[in-house]
């Protein structure tokens, strides 16, 4: 039987763990750096889908490493294509 407490518990804090780990990423890149990243948005998409097909496999086999891995490769790239590709074009 799934424990789907246990996996979403998981899933939350691959989020908020993700979400630290870019925040100190970002944080040690100078703010006046011409350091844009060279990736492509599909790189974003299919890493996004990737870490969702993670997550559903460990929600499918009751393994909560894998939904927090899939949900932390998944929350990593969304950031990554917030910050880099949509708010970049906003203040462009």
């Amino acid at each position: 039987m799934v424990n789907y407490k246990r996996n979403t518990l998981a899933l939350a804090s691959s989020m908020v763990v993700a979400s630290i780990y870019f925040s100190i990423g970002e944080s040690t890149i100078p703010k006046d750096s011409n350091c844009n990243y060279l990736s492509p948005w599909t790189t974003d998409l299919f890493a996004w889908l990737f870490g969702i097909g993670v997550c559903y496999y460990g929600f499918k086999f009751d393994e909560p490493a894998l939904v927090f891995m899939g949900g932390s490769v998944a929350s990593i790239h969304v950031a990554q294509f917030s910050a880099h590709k949509v708010l970049e074009r906003k203040n462009s």
